[in-house]
C-alpha cells in the first residue's frame, strides 16, 4: 500500500480529487462534510461514508508530526501512543500544532455507491439509524 503525507491545511475534498486522478482503486475513508479540512476531520475522529467497511479515517492514520508546547517536532514514536491516540479524536490543537499526517490508503471497488437519506426525527430518522 502506498503512503501519502497530507498537510492539515489541504481540504479533504482536494485530497480526494488528487487521489482520484492517480488511482481509481485506492481511496481513503474520509469525511462526509465537504467544508471541513483534513486536519479538522482527523482530529475530530474521522467519521465518513466508508467507515462501515474500512473503519474511521483515524484508524488509517499511521503517523503524524506535531510541534509540542516546548517547540519540539515529534512523530508517533517520540510523542507516544497516548498523544497519538488523542490527536486522532481528542481535538488535535489541545496537544500541539499538527504539521502533517501519514495515512494508509485502502483498496476500493472501481464504482462506489453512496445513499443519502434526509429524514427528520418526526419522519423516523432515529429508526433508520438504529436499523443501520
Amino acid at each position: 500500500m502506498r503512503l501519502l503525507g497530507l498537510m492539515p491545511e489541504q481540504l479533504t475534498v482536494r485530497f480526494t480529487i488528487e487521489l482520484q486522478k492517480k488511482s481509481v482503486v485506492h481511496g481513503f475513508p474520509a469525511g462526509a462534510g465537504l467544508n471541513l479540512g483534513a486536519g479538522g476531520h482527523f482530529s475530530g475522529g474521522g467519521y465518513g461514508y466508508m467507515m462501515r467497511k474500512y473503519g474511521l479515517s483515524v484508524d488509517n492514520i499511521i503517523d503524524a508530526r506535531i510541534v509540542d508546547a516546548n517547540s519540539k517536532i515529534l512523530d508517533r514514536k517520540s510523542m507516544g501512543e497516548d498523544v497519538f491516540w488523542a490527536i486522532r479524536g481528542g481535538g488535535g490543537a489541545s496537544f500541539g500544532v499538527i504539521l502533517s499526517w501519514k495515512i494508509n490508503l485502502v483498496k476500493v471497488p472501481r464504482k462506489v455507491t453512496v445513499v443519502r437519506i434526509n429524514k427528520t426525527v418526526e419522519q423516523g430518522a432515529t429508526d433508520i439509524v438504529y436499523r443501520w
